[in-house]
């Protein structure tokens, strides 16, 4: 470790006028070592040299040459990441870092990681990356993993352990637009008689009027519901469940149901329902109360619960999901479709686009635009067709 009664540092110009610092370390061996330091102004600079004499100070310094990337990445999960990131956003991280990073380019130094080295990383996951040996990580799941190097590093080299962020300088594969998958009015017609039958029915039935997306259906308490069958009816959504690998690293059980906050800010919302959509939740209800009371379940508060009465794991509805779609020889799509449908019968019955994205929870009308320009293309050429009118 350094001597700390030996350090000292100094701020100074240096012949471009650019503002430097400068450390003096005393290494163990008692040979000095010095640290520069550089930034935009002199207070920049006395900010990062008074940092660094009181990490030296108090024993918290350590040598950049020494930290691996595997290891900052750990560092910059439990400083910067635990309690300030959502828990599920934390543990894909971690699932990042131990399952691509620590076996291939975790024990490379840390100052010595290189934009080529980062690079052909990349471009090993994106041909072989999946761990079950069946090709490369997709697209998006590319672009996921280098938001967190990127940020990783950044803190890196605003904590002065790397002279640049090398990831500024990779190339990430381009996420190419999947084409969204929707029922057409009579696909979603014909759904809609099988519905009261099946023990998802109503799931389904809601999400096709409301576009929730999966963890919000899923994780929806009946306390978000207000059912008023003589006024206006509406759902709150404020939590999401999801299975996440287990934080809890000593634990034999290595994935769990979560309930969390939704994706972002935008996402905490009120629906309204539609009359008959609340009459068929009201009636639900009544059922499912029944069901608790005749089979000795636990109320867990959810408005949606397996044939046992626990909450429903979202993989296991994705499941049940197209195994109801095989049964009725209908089209296969995945559930997040059912949150398509509502968008395209929502535009195609003329809700405008800033309403629909206000309860499809985006961020801002531009997604809803991107997601959706196959409708209102169509649409906008409806209406073009209708001032043919005009010419007759």
């Amino acid at each position: 470790m350094p001597k700390n009664a030996n350090s000292e540092g100094s701020i100074y110009k240096d012949k471009n006028g650019r503002w430097r610092g400068a450390v003096t370390l005393y290494c163990e061996n008692g040979t000095p070592k010095r640290k520069y330091l550089s930034g935009r102004t002199k207070r920049e600079v006395t900010e990062k040299v008074n940092k660094l004499l009181n990490e030296v100070k108090y024993n918290d310094y350590t040598e950049p040459s020494k930290i691996t990337f595997y290891e900052w990445l750990m560092i910059w999960i439990d400083m910067y990441c635990i309690g300030q990131l959502k828990p599920s956003t934390t543990v894909n991280y971690e699932a990042y870092i131990d399952r691509h990073i620590k076996s291939s380019i975790g024990n490379i130094k840390l100052c010595d990681l290189t934009p080529l080295m980062l690079q052909r990383f990349y471009q090993e996951k994106y041909k072989n990356g999946r761990l079950d040996g069946t090709g490369g990580l997709s697209a998006k799941t590319m672009h996921n993993l280098h938001t967190m190097i990127h940020t990783a590093l950044d803190k890196a080299y605003k904590m002065g352990y790397v002279n640049r962020n090398v990831s500024d300088l990779v190339t990430v594969p381009k996420i190419v637009k999947q084409e969204r998958r929707f029922f057409t009015v009579e696909e979603q017609t014909e759904l809609q008689k099988y519905l009261p039958d099946e023990r998802i029915g109503m799931a389904v039935l809601l999400d096709l009027y409301t576009g929730l997306r999966m963890g919000e259906l899923l994780g929806l308490p009946w306390e978000n519901v207000h059912l008023d069958l003589n006024g206006d009816s509406y759902i709150k959504i404020t939590q999401t469940i999801n299975r996440i690998k287990n934080p809890d690293r000593n634990s034999p059980q290595k994935t769990i149901l979560f309930f969390d906050t939704p994706k972002t800010k935008y996402s905490i919302r009120t629906i309204p329902l539609l009359p008959e959509i609340a009459e068929k939740l009201s009636q639900h209800r009544e059922k499912q109360l029944h069901l608790i009371s005749e089979n000795g379940w636990k109320d867990t508060g959810l408005v949606f619960l397996t044939s046992t009465g626990t909450p429903f794991d979202p993989k296991n509805f994705q499941n049940a999901f197209k195994a109801m779609l095989k049964r009725h020889n209908m089209r296969i799509i995945n559930v997040h479709g059912i949150r398509h449908t509502f968008a395209t019968r929502s535009l195609e019955s003329g809700m405008d686009i800033k309403t629909l994205s206000r309860i499809l929870g985006h961020s801002s009308i531009q997604i809803s635009l991107d997601l959706y320009a196959h409708v209102t293309d169509q649409l906008q050429a409806e209406h073009m067709e209708n001032l043919r009118t005009f010419l007759k």
